[in-house]
């Protein structure tokens, strides 16, 4: 599953304390963020993972308003060297997708975070599953509506694939001559 995040890229920060109170400063950022993954989550029709994960971060940063043109044509696309670190990006977004795109982020068994220059910020977020490889499996092909028996169908195909113990973890369309096609994007089989 692949998250954009069309903004400037946050990295975690230090719990503050004020009056023998520690709170977290980023509060408010990391609820805003929880709020779009979610929706992407729904608009794309992601299902959590459930076991051992590979996450790749792309952190692109903003070229510096005070460069030059020419530098700034030369530096797009080059890795940043500058604070904050590869890993404090990685503590904030994680954190941020605790409950959304995995349960925890002990799951996160493998990672890969790259900081580059670029022309607006941004952040992407791939998250794969590596329990087995994933399979797209087709459902239906319809015409111009699904009717109640074709759902019912569709829900049976679904179930089925639980009870075979793979996990859906996308449903999408694709339209061609013959019609709209439905395609369940699901892990392949496993042992047990």
């Amino acid at each position: 599953m692949k998250f954009e995040i069309h903004s400037k890229p946050l990295a975690k920060k230090r719990h503050r304390t004020a009056y023998g109170k520690t709170y977290n400063p980023q509060i408010r950022e990391a609820t805003a963020h929880k709020f779009v993954l979610a929706h992407q989550m729904r608009e794309n029709g992601f299902k959590q993972i459930v076991g051992p994960l590979k996450a790749e971060l792309l952190i692109d940063v903003e070229v510096p308003k005070s460069w030059s043109k020419k530098k700034k044509l030369e530096m797009i696309g080059r890795p940043v060297t500058t604070k904050p670190d590869n890993d404090n990006y990685e503590k904030f977004y994680f954190d941020v997708l605790n409950g959304i795109g995995f349960y925890d982020d002990s799951q996160i068994s493998l990672n890969l975070t790259q900081k580059i220059y670029a022309d607006k910020p941004r952040v992407i977020i791939e998250l794969t599953s590596m329990e087995g490889p994933m399979i797209t499996e087709h459902a239906i092909t319809y015409k111009d509506k699904l009717s109640a028996e074709e759902l019912n169908y569709i829900v049976k195909k679904a179930n089925r694939l639980g009870q075979m113990k793979r996990a859906i973890t996308r449903v999408f369309q694709q339209e061609d001559s013959e019609g709209t096609h439905i395609y369940f994007e699901a892990e392949g089989l496993k042992e047990k």
